[in-house]
């Protein structure tokens, strides 16, 4: 529904790089980035950091579950988010090992990272290709832990994703192509087959073999009335629509940093336009995403179905360090039963939320940070008060508060 006035959380991170080697065009580079966070937003261990890889610690116990766990992702610990080195040839390519954030698209106004295949691993990237873009080339490995006095092995998550990128391919005039394509490999142990073909417990049974696969291109405009407009197509199969990653709520979010292969045959696509328009006075931030899922035999409570997310956030300059903001946004969901509400209550459930805000930064471009914010904000719909039997009606709720948000 957008993000302005409706952070949950206090995070920081600071980048730390350096280059330890220049010559004959042979450069070696070192990158780090710590993060901190703290645990909010209701103190469960099924609270999903949008900063950071949603399955870390989610229905797992041990040290990577709850507020009282060492889980870095969870935040109220130091996480070390990115820690990899680099050798740029004289070529242009990069080849690179570590653990690190991998080319990630996000929509700044949602914190909604459409991809994100962030993780451990290796590759070569931004290779030459002639006039046409650049080409890359990855493995990441994803990985959750399975932990606790009961842990059997059967829940532990293996999985290897072979990333292929072409970005920057040339339309015409202030036009780009970006193609991606990530495959989802499962590592499945013979532990996991057996239990898979048992077929005696249904959470076991997600764990089969089954590959899937991203598939996405992005058309992106610049110079586009002073900003840029960005319109990606995205398709994914098995493990990657399998939980509903394609969806526009959380489960949505952070397509490709998870593998989750289920048993049944799945599959989903997704439709985002989003952009800026800057202009002298005014400027304006906005995002559409349109999405359907489809399930033959449906899991985790994730059936077939569509969802969908509207956000507007238009501003209005007073001066180069004040202007009023002001953001709607609403979202439809396919009721899964997990979003809070019964799935007999009815197919699709909604919220919506209005935000305004004055706000104070050096200039008033979208861009310019530090940005000071007071704002009042009123959110309501179905999934603002989750559907408990004998509440089901459509309370709202008013916040007040100041936002700060800064990078530099």
């Amino acid at each position: 529904m957008g993000r302005l006035g409706d952070e949950c959380d206090t995070y920081a991170e600071i980048a730390l790089s350096q280059e330890v080697f220049n010559k004959a065009k042979n450069k070696f580079t070192v990158n780090t980035l710590v993060a901190w966070g703290t645990y909010e937003a209701g103190a469960t261990e099924k609270q999903y950091d949008f900063q950071g890889n949603s399955w870390q610690g989610v229905g797992f116990g041990g040290d990577r579950a709850k507020p009282t766990g060492n889980s870095a992702w969870h935040g109220q610990r130091v996480s070390l988010r990115e820690a990899w080195a680099g050798y740029t040839l004289p070529m242009g390519a990069q080849i690179w090992a570590g653990k690190r954030f991998y080319q990630r698209k996000d929509i700044h106004i949602l914190d909604f990272y459409y991809l994100n295949d962030s993780g451990t691993g290796a590759g070569v990237e931004g290779i030459p290709v002639g006039t046409l873009g650049q080409a890359s080339f990855a493995i990441i490995k994803g990985q959750v832990d399975e932990a606790g006095d009961n842990a059997d092995g059967v829940n532990a998550r293996d999985s290897y994703k072979i990333d292929t990128r072409w970005n920057g391919i040339p339309l015409w005039k202030d036009a780009s192509l970006d193609l991606a394509m990530i495959w989802g490999l499962p590592s499945t142990t013979d532990k996991q087959k057996k239990a898979v073909g048992e077929g005696n417990n249904p959470s076991e049974s997600d764990y089969s073999s089954n590959s899937g696969v991203i598939l996405m291109a992005e058309y992106t405009q610049g110079n586009f009335f002073g900003g840029f407009n960005k319109l990606s197509v995205s398709y994914g199969t098995d493990g990657f629509s399998y939980a509903g990653v394609l969806g526009t709520g959380s489960g949505g979010n952070h397509l490709g940093d998870a593998y989750a292969p289920g048993a049944a045959d799945s599959w989903g696509i997704r439709v985002i336009d989003w952009g800026l328009i800057e202009q002298d006075k005014w400027n304006l931030g906005y995002s559409f995403m349109g999405s359907y899922k489809h399930a033959d035999q449906p899991k985790w409570s994730h059936p077939t179905g569509h969802d969908y997310s509207f956000v507007i956030r238009p501003a209005y300059k007073w001066s180069n360090f004040t202007s009023t903001v002001f953001e709607a946004g609403y979202t439809v969901q396919k009721n899964t039963g997990w979003n809070g509400w019964a799935t007999s209550y009815k197919d699709h459930v909604d919220a919506y939320k209005f935000t305004l805000a004055q706000q104070f930064s050096p200039m008033t471009t979208f861009w310019a940070r530090p940005s000071i914010r007071f704002y009042v904000s009123y959110l309501g719909g179905d999934l603002m008060n989750k559907g408990l039997t004998g509440f089901e009606n459509h309370n709202g709720q008013v916040s007040i508060g100041a936002q700060a948000e800064a990078w530099w």
